[in-house]
Formats: structure tokens, sequence, C-alpha cells
């Protein structure tokens, strides 16, 4: 995943702040920042900074996105010699300047806001699709962050038209951007989350880039979108045994069966990893009753399932065959809602 950063000037960062956030995302291997000069709370450092910020971007090799509007596009036409420019089309570009503006540099449109009408407007009218992305808005109003199910309808709709979607997430420890300092996520579910957690939750969804919107992440929360893997969930756990056979299972990738169970989520690859090993799984001798979120082994006793792994999903009576070696943590259980048939997903032990 191509995953960035956001840039502002003229507001909470000083220009030294921000050319040093360019150089540690890089360092880091994030590829995108967005940036915007459509903010009315910036000073009078806006469009000086601005310049300097967007050449050490580009001098990292920095995807840059910068967010206009109609009215203000002629304003960047300094910026238009440089490849690496995106222009993010806020609402009120027509099709045809759409279509038009595709045949000259990579544009994005407003996932959040585009229709299915709009984008078969688009096909009609002979876009250069490969240059068309999307990209969520984000929402520093509280309350006002997009429903996760309209999300997801959103990005299926543009993925059903083979366009890349990204999305933002918050940061919580580093400086939250005014006016109002309370973050700013595309889902108003993952305002008040980790921008880890929020990362992990957008991937679950399909989301093909993630950028934090705040303006100076840490060097953690930076970390935390290199570290996320593409449509894959993963879910931090506590273990529950010292096995090393169970314990090195459970550090592979896993998928979900395309069969879906009604109490557990089944995983493909447990027997197969465990013969590979050529281990085998000994009955742990305290069987216990299973819970939603406990993560299970067959043990030896269930003979050819011997090393299926899965994730319970229902209480369950205890089972002698069956060895209950980790936890998902309790904040982060939700997100085995969003495992869908054939998906990967992976446990982060803590």
């Amino acid at each position: 995943m191509d995953n960035g950063i956001s840039i502002y000037t003229g507001l909470n960062c000083s220009l030294e702040e921000n050319l040093e956030l360019i150089e540690m995302a890089a360092s880091l291997g994030l590829r995108r920042i967005f940036t915007s000069v459509l903010i009315p709370e910036a000073d009078s450092d806006l469009q000086a900074e601005f310049a300097t910020v967007l050449v050490a971007a580009v001098e990292n090799d920095f995807e840059v996105i910068i967010d206009v509007m109609p009215t203000t596009i002629a304003d960047f036409d300094f910026a238009f010699d440089f490849e690496q420019i995106t222009l993010r089309l806020d609402d009120g570009f027509t099709a045809a300047q759409i279509v038009e503006l595709s045949y000259k540099r990579k544009v994005q449109l407003n996932a959040s806001t585009v229709t299915n009408e709009f984008l078969t407007t688009l096909l009609n009218l002979d876009a250069n699709f490969q240059n068309i992305s999307a990209l969520h808005n984000f929402y520093p109003q509280i309350h006002t962050g997009l429903d996760t199910y309209f999300f997801s309808e959103q990005t299926k709709l543009l993925h059903d038209f083979d366009i890349e979607v990204g999305a933002f997430v918050p940061t919580l420890e580093g400086k939250r951007r005014p006016p109002f300092g309370e973050g700013l996520p595309t889902l108003e579910d993952c305002r008040d989350f980790s921008t880890d957690l929020a990362a992990r939750f957008l991937s679950a969804l399909g989301t093909d880039f993630i950028i934090i919107g705040d303006g100076l992440p840490t060097e953690d929360e930076c970390k935390a979108l290199v570290n996320v893997r593409e449509d894959e969930v993963i879910m931090r756990a506590r273990l529950l045994t010292d096995d090393l056979t169970s314990i090195e299972l459970l550090n592979n990738s896993f998928t979900r069966r395309p069969d879906v169970s009604k109490s557990v989520i089944r995983a493909v690859e447990g027997r197969q990893f465990l013969k590979n090993s050529g281990g085998n799984i000994e009955p742990d001798g305290f069987p216990v009753e299973r819970s939603f979120g406990d993560v299970t082994i067959a043990n030896d006793h269930f003979g050819r399932y011997a090393g299926e792994v899965q994730i319970v999903d229902n209480n369950l009576p205890a089972d002698s065959r069956v060895n209950t070696v980790a936890k998902i943590v309790e904040e982060e259980i939700f997100l085995t809602s969003y495992l869908r048939p054939r998906q990967k997903f992976s446990l982060r032990f803590v």
C-alpha cells in the first residue's frame, strides 16, 4: 500500500516541523503527501511556505495530492511542472472538465460524494481512467464522519469501475489540526481510534491507500501506516499457551474459508501448516468453554483436523479435542465482523 501523511502550511506546524516530517516519512517508506491551501484558518505564511514544502516533497519522491476547487485550480499553475502532482478535485468540477484533466495528469475524485451516474458519464465521455483515483473526505467536526456501511458502499462502487480508493485516519499522539483539534478521520467510528487500529480497520474494509489526516503525527503513527497490509485483517491478541508448535503455527498469515460457518471463523491453512512443520499439537488437558474472540487449534485427538485454526464467533462448550491458545484483545474483536470469505487475516501478539 502506498500510504502517506498530510502537510499543511500556515497552521499549527512550523515550516521546520513540516520539513522534518517529510524527511522522516520518506525514510520510513511512505509515498504520498496530501495538502491543501483551501484552509480559512491558515495564516499569512501559507502561501510563502507552500512552495518550499512542495519542492521538498517532490525531491523526496512523494506523490503530492493537492486539494483544489474549480475556482482555485489556476492558483496551482506553478505546480503543474511536477509529474508527481495529483489534483484532488473537490465538488464542483463538471464531467467534461474531469475528462479533459484526466488526459493531462493524475486526478482524484471525491470518493465520499461520487455517484454511479457520474462515473458512468465519465466512462461514456471516454475519460482516461488510468489517471483517475479517488480519495474520501475527512471530517473535522465531531459526529460528522462517514457511516461505515455508507463508506463501504461508496468504496465498492468505485472498485466496480476499477478505481483505487483512499481514506484518512486521525492522529491521537501527534498534533491535531485546527480549528477543532478533534482529529481528521474519514470514518466517525475511527475518530478516537489509534492511528494503528484505524489504519487496520480501513484495510479490512478494502481501502487501497491510507493517509493520516492531521498535520504532525508521531514516528510511531507513521510506522503504523508502513506496517498495515492491503486487504488483510490484522488483530492484536494475547497468547494463552507456551506450546512452541502452536505459537509457530499462529505466527502465520491465514485465509478465511469461502464457506462461512455459523459459530467459528475457520482458517484454510492451519492443518497444512502443521503438516509442513512435522510437529503435533498435544491436548492441553484443560478444556474450557470457548467465548467470542478466542483463538483455538484442533489438537491430535481431532484426527485429520489437527492443526485447524479457528476464531470463535459464538460462545461454545468445552471440547477436549480443541486447545484455546489465544484471545483477541477486547477492543479489536469487532474486526472479526469484517472478515470476508477468502480474506487474509493474522494475529499480532501483545
